[in-house]
């Protein structure tokens, strides 16, 4: 096994440097391409995004969920669901989502890898990705 390729997309490293607001649709965050040189393969995908949450509602559910997908060439590769955490009437609620998925023979060539990202509870609160925000992905073979 041997590292075969790397590449990232980097919004920001560091918190509160950047101020995406999500609403109810997909929204491209980051996106790279990743040359994969043969077919016998893994590829690790990982993903971390800062988000805060603001405007919370006092209904039930009472949380915003984030919803995080990776896109390979444009076919869903990867997803994550996200609750905001509770901390009753503080804000901004800080949170941090990092997930990493692992493919597996993914077929010898140029990929497009993309993270969307949406607020699946407009109506509970408002969800800003702050940073960090960044993705990355390994060939190895």
């Amino acid at each position: 096994m041997a590292l075969l390729n790397y590449n990232r997309s980097i919004l920001t490293n560091e918190a509160y440097t950047s101020a995406i607001v999500l609403n109810d649709f997909e929204q491209l965050i980051l996106q790279f391409g990743l040359f994969v040189p043969q077919s016998t393969n893994f590829i690790e995908l990982l993903t971390t995004i800062g988000w805060t949450v603001t405007n919370v509602t006092p209904l039930e559910p009472d949380q915003p969920i984030i919803a995080l997908t990776i896109l390979q060439d444009g076919l869903v590769v990867a997803s994550i669901n996200q609750e905001s955490i509770e901390d009753g009437s503080d804000t901004p609620l800080e949170n941090l989502s990092t997930f990493q998925a692992v493919l597996t023979d993914v077929a010898a060539g140029h990929h497009v890898y993309q993270l969307f990202a949406r607020n699946l509870q407009t109506s509970q609160g408002t969800i800003t990705i702050i940073g960090p925000a960044n993705i990355s992905g390994k060939v190895i073979g």
